[in-house]
């Protein structure tokens, strides 16, 4: 009788759990300049607004100085911009925030499209 082979043990891949991490960070669009507003997306929509902008200022204010939430409500919930103190802390929350799961799903953020030109 042939001698089976050993097989060891494999880890559980966080890539099958859901568990985050094991998708590779994204990368900031090269061919999009970088700006101190960044649009988020894919925010759960059953999240009331207050806790959204409380969440989401204690989340971004790790990576500098956070100058202004807007929360997006009714039909385009699930969406929300953050307006950083300057590019460099915005490109920094980008990269290190985007994919992160946020109350259960991940993040997508990118810069956004206009640039707050006026601080509150």
């Amino acid at each position: 009788m042939a001698e089976q082979p050993v097989r060891k043990k494999r880890k559980v891949s966080e890539k099958t759990t859901g568990v985050s991490g094991s998708e590779p960070k994204a990368k900031p669009n090269p061919d999009q300049l970088p700006k101190r507003t960044l649009y988020l997306n894919n925010l759960g929509d059953h999240i009331g607004s207050n806790k959204l902008r409380t969440n989401l200022y204690l989340l971004f204010s790790i990576y500098g100085e956070v100058i202004k939430i807007t929360v997006n409500t009714r039909r385009l919930r699930g969406q929300a911009f953050v307006t950083m103190r300057t590019i460099d802390e915005s490109n920094l929350a980008l990269i290190s925030l985007n994919n992160e799961p946020f109350f259960g799903k991940p993040l997508e953020i990118s810069f956004s499209n206009n640039d707050t030109t006026r601080l509150d």
